[in-house]
């Protein structure tokens, strides 16, 4: 087959494809080329053509910033494109990689990367280059009766650690290095993290755990070098003075400028920060041991879950809840329960394709998982509402979808919601204003409304972590809300242009969208891909204290 030359297009889409290669393009002209994209398999493979040779001239020519523009919130779920204007194509240089790299991989184009809203995924075949990697190089493995200094940020069990200064105020942790060595911490303590191999007790009393593909692991004291050669020992560093014991293996450990020495098990040591290091007795020192902790994070996680289930019965009764979902079910019964009492069976869910696994208490606590494109919970919640706070337990493992769905209005049809979290980890909550009058951003939207949005709240390293979302729509106060965890992360002005007072809910989903107005793939597949254990809707505007009080009540691992 003869290939399509760029003299072959129409001349519309010549200039497009001038404009883009040269970051003219605007909003109108580059949604036009993203639908032509989408149907013509010639003006893909010119363009495709088009960015790969100015890619190649560009790596020639230009030693200009590449740093692509940041991401950009829009006004409606479809209003997709940044204005470019003015900007010079080195800006948009690793936008115009990513879609050639797609063409010269022969995967079918779907859309250009420049704005997360509504645009068609772009999947292709990772590489090295493309490839994401964990941040950080070690993870909060547990936490019992944990508490943080002032000035310090809380931490939560499966928190991502990198080059940083740990802090305890009390209580113990349980640090997991990359390389496989445990640290256990018991607060008081500062633990300066420096690699996955290495680290500083700064004060504090550890236990580190170090297995035979770990060795090599470096602990620090303030005068001492620790060398781990693939044992169990303890560190406690009070007052500038430190003290060593090994209870497993042996240790090379080297003090001020004295000479290595060899540790083996069942010896201690004193270490001043000033003078020679000299034998010591066993026992001067009670380090956390990690066969405790385990039994005393299974005694936590027990009671937890009974205050939970207290939580669960006292929300159940709150008179502004529209519905309660704890995903409780018999695997035979493809029906969830909304719990809200007086129970009505009408707002009940039914499963569709979505599995039964592990909550927040495995073993106690059941969640739904949503990982298959078809998976959702179908509901029906008749009635007006004056309000919307919208409060869930979800643990993401990826957002794979440009819109990754919560809570959905099957129509979204006026005053109905969509709750769901963009592809950059940013909340989203809209509500339909008026779905009779056009949307100025985007003709062919459903309809007129906004969308309010949080900053980006998720990212890679958080997959697998179980998180506290709410999100309040108060048409009272004019203000929409994010929460993440119990705080507050955003709050928007409702203008008088998007203001409505009458909400609406109807037919409706969890962790996917119904009905779609758009059939294409990438805008009409929403399933969220991980798990929900919680959700409430309230037919009231939660307040900070409130969404903190909701949040601490329902965690796991009371921290």
């Amino acid at each position: 087959m003869k290939s399509t030359r760029f003299e072959d297009l129409p001349l519309e889409e010549q200039d497009w494809i001038d404009a883009y290669v040269d970051g003219t393009i605007t909003e109108e002209a580059f949604s036009k080329l993203q639908e032509r994209l989408l149907r013509s398999p010639g003006l893909r493979s010119v363009m495709r053509r088009s960015l790969s040779l100015r890619h190649e001239l560009q790596n020639l020519g230009a030693t200009g910033d590449t740093s692509a523009d940041s991401w950009l919130h829009a006004a409606s779920e479809q209003d997709n494109v940044i204005s470019v204007t003015g900007t010079t194509f080195t800006r948009w240089l690793p936008i115009a990689a990513a879609a050639g790299l797609a063409f010269l991989l022969g995967l079918t184009f779907t859309g250009l990367r420049t704005h997360p809203i509504e645009e068609a995924r772009l999947t292709p075949v990772p590489t090295e280059t493309e490839e994401h990697i964990a941040e950080g190089f070690a993870v909060v493995k547990n936490l019992i009766d944990a508490e943080w200094p002032e000035q310090s940020d809380p931490r939560q069990q499966g928190d991502t650690l990198g080059a940083e200064v740990f802090r305890l105020k009390r209580g113990l942790a349980e640090i997991q290095f990359f390389c496989g060595a445990s640290m256990t911490v018991q607060g008081p303590a500062e633990i300066a993290l420096r690699s996955a191999w290495e680290a500083t007790c700064r004060e504090g009393a550890v236990r580190v755990q170090v297995p035979p593909a770990a060795r090599g692991f470096k602990l620090h004291g303030p005068s001492t070098e620790i060398v781990d050669l693939g044992t169990e020992f303890g560190l406690s560093v009070r007052d500038g003075k430190a003290h060593v014991e090994v209870f497993d293996g042996e240790i090379e450990f080297r003090h001020l400028s004295e000479a290595a020495r060899l540790a083996k098990r069942g010896s201690a040591w004193g270490l001043p920060a000033n003078g020679h290091a000299t034998p010591s007795d066993l026992g001067e020192v009670i380090f956390p041991d990690v066969r405790n902790f385990t039994l005393q994070a299974r005694a936590q996680r027990h009671t937890d879950f009974e205050l939970w289930q207290s939580h669960r019965d006292a929300l159940a009764r709150d008179p502004r809840l529209i519905a309660y979902y704890t995903f409780e079910r018999d695997d035979a019964n493809d029906l969830i329960a909304n719990v809200a009492q007086p129970r009505n069976p009408e707002f009940d869910g039914a499963v569709v394709l979505a599995e039964t696994t592990d909550g927040r208490w495995p073993g106690r606590k059941q969640a739904l998982e949503f990982r298959r494109p078809g998976s959702r919970v179908r509901v029906r919640i008749p009635g007006e509402f004056s309000a919307f706070t919208f409060m869930c337990w979800a643990r993401i493992d990826s957002l794979d979808r440009r819109y990754n769905a919560l809570f959905m209005g099957d129509g979204y049809e006026t005053g109905e919601p969509h709750w769901q979290i963009r592809d950059d980890g940013s909340l989203m909550l809209s509500v339909m204003v008026d779905d009779t009058r056009p949307n100025p951003f985007k003709a062919d939207d459903a309809g007129f409304h906004r969308v309010y949005f949080s900053p980006p709240i998720w990212d890679r390293s958080m997959a697998g972590q179980w998180m506290h979302l709410t999100s309040v729509f108060d048409p009272a106060n004019r203000q929409v809300s994010h929460f993440v965890n119990g705080r507050r992360v955003s709050r928007m002005e409702i203008v008088d242009e998007y203001l409505i007072k009458s909400l609406r809910i109807g037919n409706g989903e969890i962790g996917n969208w119904g009905q779609p107005f758009r059939e294409s793939p990438w805008f009409a597949i929403r399933n969220l891909n991980g798990r929900i254990d919680e959700l409430a809707i309230l037919n009231a505007a939660l307040s900070d204290d409130e969404v903190g009080a909701l949040h601490s009540r329902s965690r796991a691992g009371r921290h």
